[in-house]
């Protein structure tokens, strides 16, 4: 059977259809809400990327391939980065909770996302490298994966969520500037590009930002200069300096919730 997941209950609205709407998630009320306390830690959920075994599952939700593998030093690299990027938020006031609880913990994107939701995550940040690429990549309306579906049938996911897309946008510029001050290299904000990627679906939106509906995203990718980053070990400083960044930005993005 072949389904357009853009029209009407779409695959990322399905998670809205017979039950909380798309867009009405309380999770992440506004600065002003009177559901948050003076003072009130925000939480941000850090997402450390690859995964120590490979995933080939499609999800049950939108039917969108979850394809992850290890990519060798990359795993212990980003995942250095978030113990450090949560012990500075932390310091600061957040609340923080990791995605991934360590390298060797094997987690779906679905399983991401949900750990993230179950937090009441006001952001989350993904964490990468790969070398030569220093960039951002917001949610926005309209972006997709598609592939072959689990049936045999193409299928196409589109994110549709224009509230979680506009403040995806806004924290993605903000660490965009403070990872450029904080590395010493231009960060920009665009989006992804995963053509010519078998057996990962093409399309322009990472999946696990694809299946986060009610949660900003923000998904990172770092490459030094030297040309590390990927399966390639960074060296500790730059990882220090990428995790400053991440710090900086998140703590731009979403400033604590002091009147």
């Amino acid at each position: 059977m072949r389904v357009a997941l853009a029209v009407g209950c779409s695959a990322l609205a399905v998670a809205g259809c017979g039950g909380e709407p798309v867009g009405s998630a309380t999770s992440h009320a506004s600065p002003g809400s009177s559901s948050l306390l003076p003072c009130a830690p925000r939480v941000v959920a850090l997402d450390p990327g690859h995964n120590p075994v490979r995933i080939g599952s499609f999800d049950a939700t939108t039917g969108v391939a979850q394809i992850d593998y290890p990519n060798g030093a990359e795993d212990g690299n980003v995942f250095a980065v978030a113990q450090q990027v949560a012990a500075t938020l932390r310091g600061r006031g957040y609340r923080v909770v990791l995605l991934k609880r360590s390298p060797r913990e094997s987690v779906s994107y679905r399983e991401r996302v949900s750990r993230a939701e179950q937090a009441g995550a006001a952001i989350a940040v993904s964490i990468h490298t790969s070398p030569g690429v220093n960039a951002v990549f917001p949610q926005r309306v309209g972006l997709y994966r598609t592939g072959m579906g689990a049936d045999g049938q193409p299928r196409r996911v589109v994110f549709t969520n224009p509230a979680t897309a506009a403040s995806s946008q806004r924290y993605a510029a903000a660490m965009a500037q403070a990872r450029s001050k904080a590395e010493g290299h231009r960060v920009v904000v665009r989006d992804n590009d995963f053509g010519g990627r078998a057996p990962l679906w093409a399309g322009n939106i990472p999946v696990v930002s694809l299946l986060a509906v009610n949660t900003p995203w923000v998904y990172n990718e770092f490459g030094p200069a030297g040309g590390s980053g990927g399966s390639t070990p960074v060296p500790a400083a730059a990882l220090s300096a990428y995790a400053r960044g991440i710090s900086d930005g998140v703590a731009t993005a979403l400033p604590r919730n002091c009147s």
